[in-house]
């Protein structure tokens, strides 16, 4: 058997989930590595940057204190060493990861997890030259 890791993203509301994409990856790093792509391209996609062609100058607004910062709280995960630290450790150590931020009306959710993949070559090598 060989392990690997499914690295995933989702999001959704209160009746919805989406899954918005997936990679099967050789290692908890590379995993690890995908989601950081991931959770910059979704609060990039959530708060592109004021001069960003092709958002109207009007459809941008600063969030309130009150409100969740979903696009800030992934932004932060993705540069934060301690929790990237965190999430390799759980995911060697077999465990599983979520990292969930919501906004006023959706959630986003960053997970990965252990697979033990069965590999075939090898067994039906073992079993061709018993």
């Amino acid at each position: 058997m060989t392990a690997q890791v499914l690295a995933e993203t989702y999001a959704g509301d209160a009746r919805t989930t989406v899954h918005l994409g997936g990679v099967l990856v050789a290692s908890p790093r590379l995993a690890l590595r995908w989601l950081r792509g991931q959770a910059e391209r979704l609060a990039n996609g959530l708060d592109p940057d004021p001069g960003t062609p092709w958002v109207p100058r009007t459809a941008l607004r600063a969030v309130p204190a009150s409100e969740p910062d979903a696009p800030a709280e992934l932004r932060g995960w993705a540069t934060d060493d301690e929790c990237q630290g965190d999430a390799l450790h759980r995911l060697a150590s077999g465990g599983e990861f979520e990292f969930v931020v919501r906004d006023a009306v959706c959630w986003y959710g960053l997970t990965a997890r252990p697979l033990l993949i069965p590999d075939f070559t090898r067994e039906a090598g073992a079993l061709i030259s018993a």
